[in-house]
């Protein structure tokens, strides 16, 4: 390319008056500007994918099912039977009173007395003990039968730890608690007659 000279004392002018330092430094950095303008652009690119993910994982918790709760025990009432492993009780009356009456003389104190059956379906004689009849009151209280007060104020045939129910016959009698006295909503917790069983039943007494 030809040049007049004036041209080319212009050129010189802008060219050559520019320390080459300078044109370097200048070069690299418009290099960086776009290195980082593109490394941004792959940036942005990428987010919506990651969004989308995070989307759909929300998703995926919002739709999984959550855990069904386990179904509350079942609870009989009074005159209703449970069936607990191979034997069967029936409440057949129950009732809170501040006083026991028997050839004994009266006693004052807060008693729970609950007649009850026991039908014994197994091959094997029962013989029953005070942790196979506890109370459970609302607050979570527990209280065994009151051996002391069942052998002394309950005639044999009534005593339900007295003798043993043979297989396939069934046994009537009573049974004393001794409870707190602000005790209410009381249940009877009675197991299968064997220490080695685990099952129980509850049944709601209406006190």
């Amino acid at each position: 390319m030809c040049y007049t000279e004036r041209e080319s004392v212009i050129y010189n002018k802008l060219t050559l008056g520019i320390p080459p330092l300078m044109i370097a430094v200048g070069m690299a950095f418009l290099l960086l500007v776009v290195i980082f303008v593109a490394g941004c652009g792959e940036e942005e690119a990428s987010d919506p994918a990651a969004g989308e993910a995070t989307g759909q994982e929300a998703e995926r918790q919002v739709t999984v099912p959550e855990e069904t709760e386990p179904e509350d025990e079942s609870v009989a009432s009074v005159e209703e039977p449970v069936t607990v492993g191979d034997v069967q009780w029936t409440v057949i009356e129950a009732q809170q009173l501040d006083r026991i009456v028997s050839r004994m003389g009266s006693e004052e104190g807060s008693f729970v007395v609950v007649d009850v059956a026991l039908q014994n379906n197994s091959n094997q004689d029962v013989t029953l003990a005070t942790p196979f009849m506890t109370l459970v009151d609302g607050e979570g209280r527990e209280f065994e039968a009151d051996q002391e007060r069942n052998f002394t104020h309950l005639d044999p045939e009534k005593n339900m730890f007295v003798d043993h129910i043979d297989p396939g016959s069934t046994k009537e009698g009573r049974v004393i608690f001794t409870v707190a006295p602000d005790s209410s909503e009381i249940m009877l917790k009675v197991g299968e007659g064997r220490f080695a069983s685990d099952e129980t039943g509850y049944i709601d007494l209406g006190l």
